[in-house]
């Protein structure tokens, strides 16, 4: 086994827990989403006295791919709710935040980088285990909801294309937020200070896009031009696409950036001593 393979294999080891429980949950969650529109639409055909679910109901005024996938956008509604992007957001925190900050503070990195492995080599074991943990967690959400669709009855099921779009846009969303949480742990020496950070700029950035959709504060909504979660929408990725490229590649340029910063930051960087 090669050194670069053998901290892959190391990294996984570390967080298998995290990244296990996580993508249980979210499988779980996307599971439960099918169940709630299955209830939902059997309630509406109850009370209505017809054969159509949501189709017949929420989007009577809707044609085109809206109301055809009547079904689908109200699933993929869900995925924009806190307990889904929270575990994907708090992989990507975690993950970013312990790439190079954690080691050192440990001080297991000196140790590590003793071994014929490159500085390049070991940040690069992280970031494959943190991208493909979030790719990990996306499929969860996609293989939960396809599962689930054996059980529960649901008027327009999404196929496995329609959910992939919507699971992009939301891996791109975990990638931005590891890529700059990334760049903050490669040039510190402590993992509370990057876990902060990425925190904080993740929690304001959801705050500004509240704020800019309230009614009420018109004049407030140019905050949301500032948040990623403005590029982030599941719904439209699903049920049309229309905005998908655009929105997937602001957010991977954004996770991009911070990835390659966090590697400059890191080859040119003095680690402590005994780090």
């Amino acid at each position: 086994m090669t050194p670069f393979l053998a901290l892959v294999r190391k990294h996984l080891a570390e967080s298998r827990w995290l990244l296990g429980l996580t993508a249980t949950a979210l499988f779980a969650l996307s599971w439960l989403t099918v169940v709630i529109t299955s209830l939902t639409e059997a309630r509406v055909r109850k009370s209505m006295g017809g054969s159509h679910g949501l189709r017949g109901l929420a989007f009577r005024s809707v044609e085109g791919p809206v109301r055809e996938l009547a079904s689908v956008a109200f699933e993929v509604a869900w995925w924009n709710h806190p307990f889904i992007l929270i575990n994907v957001l708090l992989w990507a925190i975690a993950r970013g935040s312990a790439a190079v900050a954690l080691e050192i503070e440990r001080g297991t990195l000196d140790m590590t980088l003793s071994r014929p492995v490159s500085r390049f080599s070991y940040l690069a074991s992280q970031v494959l285990v943190g991208v493909s943990g979030i790719v990990l967690l996306c499929f969860a959400m996609v293989m939960g909801n396809l599962l689930a669709g054996r059980f529960y009855r649901v008027e327009t099921p999404p196929t496995l294309l329609i959910l992939t779009r919507p699971a992009l846009n939301l891996a791109a969303l975990g990638l931005a937020v590891y890529g700059y949480t990334l760049l903050f742990s490669a040039i510190d020496s402590v993992r509370w200070r990057p876990n902060l950070i990425g925190s904080v700029l993740t929690l304001t950035s959801f705050v500004m896009l509240v704020i800019a959709n309230v009614p009420v504060l018109e004049g407030w909504k140019w905050l949301g031009n500032g948040s990623i979660f403005k590029a982030y929408d599941p719904v439209s990725a699903a049920v049309t696409g229309r905005d998908l490229a655009f929105n997937a590649t602001v957010l991977g340029a954004i996770g991009l950036a911070g990835i390659v910063l966090g590697f400059v930051g890191f080859l040119r960087r003095d680690l402590p001593a005994n780090s």
